[in-house]
């Protein structure tokens, strides 16, 4: 008479008179009454709804870029630069392409022209004749137009112009705003009226003809023929705000005009597309706002894809289950798993640490896994149980006792390799590693609460099975009654009555026990043929290369990506990811006199000849050049302090009379006139092997001179250790120098990553040995589980290298499986993976090696054991590979090259740990060895008297306590005389 008219399955009969230890016992006995339960459901309740609320306000504090590792010359730079000029200035970029089938070889504009001198401006010019200026002039006005109405004068509001934060959300759009207030605001007054932004356009056909002489050549190369060209908006400010390139992310109640010029430009490309299908030029346009939409985008897209996902692992569940009730329990660990780790991860990107904008998706895939793991090992346990005939709380209390230990022992040791990572030197993985520890204690503390209280609170409903569950059985509308002879059970039977089973049928063998039976059989065949495999894997991870960009953060099919990658390449890394050389000049005087200027000038001249040396030295062909420093002392290679000559004509007198050099001075320069930047170019791609070398090289041959201590109170003093280091050249000083972008974050964040990697290595594997040995209490268990993990993670990094770096699967034509920019993994990919797949790995190994521990303890000899837990086990552990599978799978239908990456090392971790290291590796290493020496220092001869006919009541001595803490208690099997009896 079981539930659903199940078949009953025939477990040990050594395992029959188990009983969960007293403390379980205890804790079931509480939540069984009605104020800790309540508690539990209550508690978990407000911090869920808690969490999901501050999601939102979550996101606008998190950071997108990738952030320099602590203690770095790129920290040291960044917090300079932070400390003495405003946010990096933000450019909206009008890419203008010629379109080839419409207009072939004709040129936006005659790039060819030579400057033809004349005797009345303006001096020189241009035939236009058989190109495109036209066209390409009247889209520069239609964007100017545009740009227009930002520029223009208007009340700011009355909480901005008396200093105050805007707080008030806007009504449609729901950015922080000030305005509709509904307070009658007074007449504006002249002085009131400001201009809303500050915006500042470039256009070629906007420009004096002094500019273009400058001008023409880089907004129209002509090495592309004049094929391209730029028209570009700085965006400066609005309502006297700075405009920074994550505000419009973040909602920044001051940057929605420039959310709206990004959209009215948008609509302006399309209009254009749809009016004009013929045209002959092509319009794109590109910005860090843009971009980091771009990126945002594709991070949601991918949990999206998750989400997807795990409509497909709750059917596995389902089968497994056999209840589609019992998935409203994992759903109600997963909503609240995540939700807690929300609500933790607030105050803590608020006070601790810069939490990066992939932490979320990375705590959101972390919480599903473990909560899904998790809830599969305790139901089915508890199913099982049931499916044996004892009551609810009978089989509540042995799946606690057994898979409780599981998860306790799985999630720690999961938690404490999440939290190795915080050694990592880069908050861009620490928030990661942070997010995702905490969302596995939370799933954790979920599983082995929330889930006994739901099923104690709702008893009839979430067992009752018949039909999967797809009945009204359980419920106040359900009438279904059946029992047989001898059996007091029914369904939805009460909590403490136990199901009588009469003549239970035995249960055929199942595959995975044959395969690990086969596994030991041929173990020393297996352990070569498991080495020989690794071989190819290994020789492949020998040639690991890293790439450092922002192109693999960003979606493949985005506009935004085409665009960034074409600007990067038409106009050089010096527009998209410039590197700048920072100046901290002693004092306003210093920096505006021409000695600094020409001591500096030529500082950047010698400069540029050591890096030449330098690299050469270092076997690479690249000479750089003075030309490839521009800034207020510099340009073009000449020392402008000297004047700016183009032939004989100096036109430094005019740009001075016409205020270029002022609007480009504060451009470049601080406030206060006492720093100033200087643009480095760099030849080739700053993220090649080259690229880096001429960074280190850059950064090396800065000048070090002595040391000038300049006191901070003002007086001399000459113990004073409050200094700044400046720079001298010519007997001038110049200043404090700092190389700063970034490209050398990136590179700075790699190198130090990596190098620390081996010692996070280290560090798990000290943790997975200390763990399993004390939860354990044997010596080769942990032993052998570091063996396990680490072939695993030769295996899917070296198929990794294989795929993403050499292309072995190019063929097949799938962008996911195709090597990304660089031909490289990118350097953050592994270093997110290696924990989870550790993780994982150590979660299935942890629930096979209880189920081992359990039969060995009953009196089976090693082998057996394995293969008795592989035939109950095997399939659950299968179960929860593909269910992981799925949900990490979704990942490589995404767009954006690192969530492909990181996906597809997860997938193929993940099934090697299910379909091979628990079926076949664990089997044969442990046939390897004596079978007594796999569980030394345990005797089995103390442990055998479990299997006599005596019914023990366990305490700290029962199912799926740590065995290691025996030999210190006193074998009572009422519980009496040990530590907690």
């Amino acid at each position: 008479g079981l539930p659903g008219g199940a078949q009953p399955v025939a477990r040990d009969a050594s395992l029959e008179h188990h009983a969960p230890p007293e403390w379980v016992v205890t804790y079931v006995r509480l939540l069984r009454g009605r104020p800790l339960r309540w508690f539990f459901l209550l508690l978990w309740l407000s911090l869920t709804l808690s969490g999901a609320s501050i999601y939102f306000p979550l996101t606008r504090i998190l950071k997108i870029s990738v952030e320099p590792p602590y203690g770095s010359e790129s920290e040291a730079a960044k917090i300079t630069y932070a400390e003495n000029f405003p946010p990096e200035p933000v450019t909206l970029v009008a890419l203008l392409s010629t379109n080839q089938r419409n207009a072939p070889n004709q040129t936006l504009i005659n790039a060819d022209a030579e400057m033809q001198l004349e005797l009345l401006p303006p001096f020189f010019s241009y035939n236009p004749e058989g190109d495109l200026t036209a066209e390409t002039e009247s889209i520069s006005l239609d964007l100017k137009k545009r740009v227009q109405p930002y520029l223009e004068l208007v009340e700011w509001p009355a909480d901005v112009a008396s200093g105050q934060q805007a707080e008030a959300a806007s009504a449609e759009r729901g950015w922080t705003s000030a305005r509709g207030s509904g307070v009658p605001a007074p007449p504006p007054s002249p002085a009131q009226l400001k201009p809303k932004c500050e915006f500042n356009f470039y256009s070629f056909f906007d420009m004096p003809f002094e500019v273009q002489m400058v001008a023409h050549s880089f907004l129209f190369p002509s090495k592309f023929g004049g094929q391209e060209g730029m028209i570009a908006v700085h965006l400066v400010s609005c309502y006297g705000h700075a405009i920074y390139k994550e505000c419009v992310y973040k909602h920044e109640w001051f940057c929605e005009p420039v959310a709206e010029l990004l959209e009215s430009w948008a609509d302006y490309r399309e209009w254009r597309m749809e009016e004009f299908p013929e045209s002959p030029v092509d319009l794109t346009f590109v910005s860090y706002p843009v971009v980091y939409e771009d990126i945002i985008m594709g991070i949601e897209w991918g949990m999206a894809l998750s989400t997807v996902a795990t409509i497909l692992a709750f059917i596995v569940l389902a089968i497994m289950l056999r209840n589609i009730r019992q998935l409203g329990l994992v759903a109600c660990n997963i909503l609240t798993g995540i939700g807690t780790t929300l609500l933790i991860m607030y105050p803590v990107s608020y006070y601790v640490m810069d939490v990066n904008v992939c932490a979320p998706a990375m705590l959101v895939a972390v919480a599903l896994a473990m909560s899904i793991d998790y809830s599969l090992f305790l139901l089915t346990r508890f199913n099982e149980e049931r499916l044996d005939g004892r009551s609810i709380t009978q089989s509540l209390e042995i799946a606690l006792a057994t898979q409780g230990h599981t998860i306790v022992v799985s999630g720690a040791t999961l938690a404490l390799c999440f939290t190795s990572m915080l050694v990592l030197p880069t908050s861009t993985i620490t928030s990661m590693a942070a997010g995702a520890a905490t969302a596995v204690l939370q799933s954790v503390l979920v599983s082995l609460s929330l889930t006994p209280a739901l099923l104690l609170t709702m008893p009839r409903f979430f067992t009752a099975d018949r039909m999967l569950g797809l009945t009204l059985d359980g419920t106040p509308f359900g009438t279904y009654r059946r029992a047989s002879s001898g059996t007091v059970a029914q369904f939805g039977a009460t909590i403490d009555r136990p199901t009588i089973i009469e003549n239970p049928q035995p249960k055929k063998e199942s595959i995975w026990a044959h395969l690990g039976r086969c596994s030991q059989r041929g173990a020393p065949v297996m352990f070569l043929f498991l080495a020989l495999v690794m071989v190819p894997f290994a020789m492949a991870l020998t040639r690991f290369s890293y790439v450092e960009d922002l192109t693999p953060l960003m979606q493949t099919t985005h506009p935004a990506t085409k665009a960034f990658i074409s600007i990067s390449n038409i106009y050089g890394q010096d527009l998209t990811t410039p590197v700048q050389l920072l100046i901290m000049a002693p004092s306003q005087k210093a920096m505006a006199s021409r000695e600094w200027s020409l001591a500096t000038c030529h500082m950047l001249q010698d400069l540029a000849t050591k890096v030449t040396d330098r690299m050469h030295e270092e076997g690479h062909d690249y000479t750089m050049t003075t030309a490839d420093f521009n800034g207020l002392m510099i340009f073009r290679g000449g020392c402008l302090a000297d004047g700016l000559k183009f032939g004989v004509i100096d036109v430094m007198p005019a740009v001075h009379m016409y205020g270029m050099y002022d609007m480009v001075a504060d451009l470049l320069s601080n406030r206060n006139q006492t720093a100033t930047q200087v643009y480095v170019h760099c030849q080739v791609d700053l993220f090649s092997e080259v690229g880096e070398a001429w960074m280190r090289a850059v950064r090396a041959s800065l000048p070090r001179p002595e040391v000038i201590r300049q006191p901070l109170g003002g007086h001399q003093d000459a113990d004073s250790a409050n200094y700044v280091p400046y720079g001298r050249w010519d007997d001038v000083e110049i200043g404090a120098l700092h190389l700063y972008g970034m490209p050398l974050e990136q590179m700075d964040g790699a190198q130090y990553t990596l190098r620390r990697m081996p010692y996070v290595g280290l560090a798990i594997a000290a943790i997975v040995c200390i763990i399993l040995g004390g939860s354990f209490g044997t010596a080769l268990i942990p032993v052998r589980a570091v063996i396990c993990i680490a072939w695993m993670l030769v295996v899917t990094f070296g198929a990794s290298v294989m795929v993403y770096q050499l292309g072995y699967l190019e063929g097949l034509g799938i962008q996911a499986l195709s090597p990304s920019s660089g031909q490289a993994l990118f350097w953050i990919s592994p270093s997110v993976a290696v924990a989870v797949l550790v993780g994982l790995g150590l979660d299935y190994d942890i629930f096979l090696m209880d189920s081992v521990m359990e039969h060995w303890q009953s009196g089976k000899d090693g082998k057996s054991a394995v293969v008795t837990s592989l035939d109950q086990a095997g399939t659950i552990i299968s179960a929860a590979g593909i269910i992981m599978f799925l949900a990490f799978g979704a990942l490589l239908a995404s767009t954006t090259p690192v969530l492909n990456q990181i996906g597809f090392m997860l997938c193929v971790g993940v099934l090697l740990d299910c379909f091979v290291t628990t079926k076949v590796t664990i089997p044969c290493l442990m046939a390897l060895v004596p079978d007594d020496a796999n569980f030394w220092p345990l005797k089995q001869s103390a442990t055998r008297e479990l299997a006599i006919g005596r019914e023990p009541s366990f305490g700290l001595e029962g199912i799926g306590q740590p065995p290691g803490f025996r030999r210190s208690l006193s074998w009572k099997w009422n519980g009496q005389g040990t530590p907690l009896g």
